[in-house]
């Protein structure tokens, strides 16, 4: 079972990938500049803001094979209909449908894991969003071997067959064996007791706010070598391989860290080396210089996520759906806002100071993980 989890996980975190590397050559089919380029990622966030809260809530609730196996066939239909969209306005349209009822297979998995091993956590969704990075990390590669083809499709391609994917996964849901929900489904006042919450609502507002330095840096990261540096279209698309390389690794070697390491250290450590390496990114000159940074940027802000999340989840082992949903509807909220904000900024003062915003949200949560540490990864914290 834990491999459907970490499967649906990659797969739509593969769909979210998607999108930033085909920036450059859906701007170019359609003519459409940053900031309506920026309202893609930010449609398709607001329609996974409520699918992932809602299947969260369904998933301690509803048969989980029947959830489960509707929520990959709907995500493949999405696909198809964003890679078939003749027109801007009818692309968006797409995108948001399949976000909506395709973003909580993510949800739904990872609430699964957390009702069957609750005691391995930490490790679990360091492992389950490292295998999400594999996704982030295919989904460029994806855009620029089928942006480079002589397809007339070009990008539409890559949605094309993400969605060959996902029925895949509908298939293998089908033929697993999942957990039952628990007798009596939800408990009562569940929501009220994660929406009660200090623990969780510090957590959501951490989770928020990484989206900026996670998916904010690389939505736009194609963009930035491509406009600002003179790379090609092929590499530009391809660049962000390299920061998914990192967060792979790095997560990889959170799932270990954790049973040695305080969270909270691991964190505090994450986002200092990011700082340092965006720093780095922004002044050296040389190319080479700058795909160093990005590794290392990578390295530095894979840990955040997970284990926020896992601090987050932590006082809810009987409603695992409720809190996953709750936090994952807080990593749409900050999908829906920064890339289209960052994307705003760059309209304005370049890409380059729009990642000096990127840089002051690492800094702010820095301090925050410094200052709350008790609250948030304390097993007492409320």
């Amino acid at each position: 079972m834990p491999f459907l989890g970490f499967a649906s996980n990659f797969l739509w975190v593969l769909v979210l990938g998607l999108l930033g590397p085909a920036v450059p050559a859906i701007r170019a089919d359609l003519g459409i500049g940053y900031t309506r380029a920026g309202l893609f990622f930010t449609l398709l966030s607001l329609g996974s803001l409520f699918g992932t809260f809602l299947g969260g809530l369904a998933s301690d609730s509803l048969p989980r094979k029947t959830l489960f196996a509707g929520i990959a066939l709907l995500l493949a239909l999405g696909l198809v209909g964003v890679a078939l969209a003749p027109s801007y306005a009818w692309i968006l349209a797409a995108i948001f449908i399949l976000s909506l009822f395709g973003s909580p297979a993510g949800v739904v998995g990872q609430s699964i894991l957390l009702d069957l091993y609750p005691e391995r956590r930490a490790r679990l969704l360091s492992l389950q969003t490292m295998f999400a990075s594999v996704g982030s990390l295919a989904a460029p590669l994806l855009v620029s071997v089928n942006v480079t083809s002589e397809r007339a499709w070009r990008w539409r391609w890559a949605f094309a067959q993400a969605a060959g994917l996902a029925l895949l996964l509908f298939l293998g849901i089908l033929l697993a064996r999942l957990p039952a929900v628990r007798p009596g489904g939800r408990p009562r006042g569940a929501l009220g007791r994660v929406l009660g919450s200090r623990r969780v609502w510090l957590a959501a507002a951490l989770i928020f706010f990484s989206v900026a330095p996670d998916l904010g840096f690389s939505f736009w990261l194609a963009e930035h070598f491509r406009t600002e540096l003179g790379v090609s279209l092929r590499l530009s698309s391809a660049v962000v391989s390299v920061f998914l390389i990192g967060m792979i690794g790095g997560r990889l070697a959170t799932s270990r860290l954790v049973k040695v390491r305080p969270p909270r250290r691991i964190v505090q450590g994450g986002l200092g080396l990011a700082l340092v390496s965006l720093a780095v990114f922004l002044a050296a000159p040389w190319i080479a210089v700058k795909l160093a940074a990005i590794l290392t940027y990578g390295l530095g802000v894979s840990p955040v996520f997970p284990l926020l999340m896992a601090g987050g989840t932590e006082r809810f082992p009987d409603c695992p759906g409720v809190a996953s949903g709750v936090l994952f509807a807080s990593v749409s909220l900050g999908g829906m806002l920064f890339p289209f904000l960052l994307g705003a900024a760059a309209s304005s003062v370049g890409i380059r100071g729009a990642y000096l915003i990127v840089a002051g949200v690492l800094a702010g949560l820095l301090a925050a993980v410094s200052l709350a540490r008790r609250r948030l990864f304390s097993p007492a914290g409320a």
